[in-house]
């Protein structure tokens, strides 16, 4: 695959009802994020200063970024977060 092998995996799962800020305890250099709501969109962004990215119901997304923090929004939303790095 050429993405390298990596020790960690850090997960993260529950139910957004405000805007929340979810930090990982290390720096994932792959993040997926999963929507499990079958009606609700979920928005996440990595920084402040960004605009949200929007998530259609049951939508996943996974990308490679250097981050130890994510801003997820959404109005009871069931979510889930995997980083490994």
């Amino acid at each position: 695959m050429g993405d390298g092998v990596y020790a960690n995996l850090l997960v993260s799962e529950g139910t957004i009802t405000t805007a929340t800020i979810i930090t990982l305890n290390l720096r994932a250099r792959r993040i997926t994020i999963t929507n499990d709501s079958a009606t609700q969109d979920l928005s996440f962004k990595f920084n402040n200063a960004e605009t949200y990215a929007t998530l259609k119901p049951t939508e996943t997304v996974s990308m490679k970024v250097l981050t130890k923090t994510i801003y997820l929004n959404g109005s009871n939303v069931p979510y889930r977060i995997w980083g490994v790095g």
